[in-house]
């Protein structure tokens, strides 16, 4: 939904009333609060800590002592004792800025901190993650992608959390034209009982996101029916929900400028008319205007800016009921009797901490000359 077409910002209470409304049988979240700061690239000088949120409980980490908060790309990145300092940047780049044409030697930036569900000394807890993304300004090239932990674990007692010794070593892949090992088969590969090829909506490369055009109605379709797992019956032609759907533009928009301008904004006025979805115009917990996609079946939301459809955050709005480790970075350096765990398999027990307050991921993006 475009600045030009909205007649009214809603607030963060108006926004919340209105859903609670439509959508009966989702609870109010804690919503969101972005944290005020500035960065005065010229001087290489940093803003003083943020002011505490309006909301009490929301974003706590951003407050934690240490934290500090920078610009990159016109969207927040927190930084805490454990961070190493931000990507070099060809210069301060501003939201518009990120959709420029890169020039030889440049790589788009993605950064997503993420919280994640895992075990540890037998209790679920949330263990904070960051993945790095670096796109060269021939997307076809290869990119570069760094996951690893923060040191940030939350739903641990005093007793326990002085033990922890969260491993910090980062885990670097590599892929040619964003296709890393263990991602799903290339877009387009079929199987009988499918009705529709499968498509890398999840795993979203550069072939995949070249394939994506600013076609509002053809995207409505393909959110709706693209196959996108390889693990897909594909045979019932049931239509997706629209937490499946909103999982979908998600992993497109977690790319930044590499996806087009056009594409971003087509994707957001197509989930709108997701059963289920909807897209209005709204505020972030700070006061700033956002374009909110969320869903009635989970409660989730995405904040994009409403100049340039970029990723702002991600609210999950319920904590996922299961535990799963899908990638291989180890969680802890001890070698003690492991507090954590590792395994893929599905985890119900024990219960995730409740009342986490905070966003499941935050994003940032730039323009840089190093690729880590």
């Amino acid at each position: 939904m475009r600045e030009d077409n909205v007649r009214k910002i809603w607030s963060e209470a108006e926004l919340d009333a209105a859903l609670a409304d439509l959508h009966d049988d989702v609870g109010e979240d804690d919503g969101l609060a972005f944290a005020r700061a500035s960065l005065l690239a010229a001087a290489g000088v940093e803003e003083a800590p943020p002011a505490e949120p309006r909301r009490a409980g929301a974003w706590r980490w951003l407050a934690a002592a240490a934290a500090v908060v920078t610009l990159v790309g016109g969207l927040g990145v927190v930084a805490a004792r454990w961070t190493p300092g931000p990507p070099e940047t060809s210069r301060p780049a501003a939201l518009a800025d990120l959709d420029r044409p890169l020039a030889p030697g440049e790589f788009r930036y993605a950064q997503k901190l993420a919280w994640v569900p895992q075990i540890m000394y037998g209790q679920a807890v949330w263990v904070q993650e960051k993945v790095e993304l670096w796109i060269p300004a021939d997307p076809t090239g290869l990119w570069h992608r760094r996951t690893m932990w923060t040191g940030v674990v939350q739903g641990l007692g005093p007793d326990r959390t002085k033990d922890v010794q969260v491993n910090l070593t980062p885990k670097d892949e590599f892929g040619p034209g964003g296709a890393f090992i263990g991602d799903p088969p290339a877009g387009g590969t079929a199987k009988p009982h499918w009705k529709t090829p499968l498509q890398k909506w999840l795993k979203p490369d550069a072939a995949f996101i070249a394939s994506l055009t600013p076609d509002r109605d053809k995207l409505i379709k393909r959110l709706r029916f693209d196959t996108v797992d390889s693990g897909d019956s594909g045979d019932d032609g049931r239509m997706r929900t629209a937490t499946e759907s909103l999982t979908m533009v998600r992993s497109v928009l977690e790319l930044g400028g590499l996806v087009p301008k056009d594409v971003r904004f087509a994707l957001s006025d197509a989930f709108s008319d997701v059963i289920g979805g909807f897209a209005l115009p709204g505020l972030t917990p700070d006061g700033r205007p956002a374009t909110v996609l969320g869903t009635k079946d989970s409660g989730q939301r995405l904040y994009l800016d409403p100049a340039t459809a970029q990723l702002l955050a991600w609210d999950a709005a319920q904590p996922a009921p299961m535990i799963t480790r899908s990638n291989e970075v180890p969680l802890t350096t001890t070698s003690q009797a492991s507090p954590s765990s590792t395994t893929t398999t599905r985890q119900a027990k024990p219960p995730l901490p409740e009342n986490l307050g905070e966003p499941a991921a935050v994003y940032s993006f730039a323009i840089t000359q190093t690729s880590g």
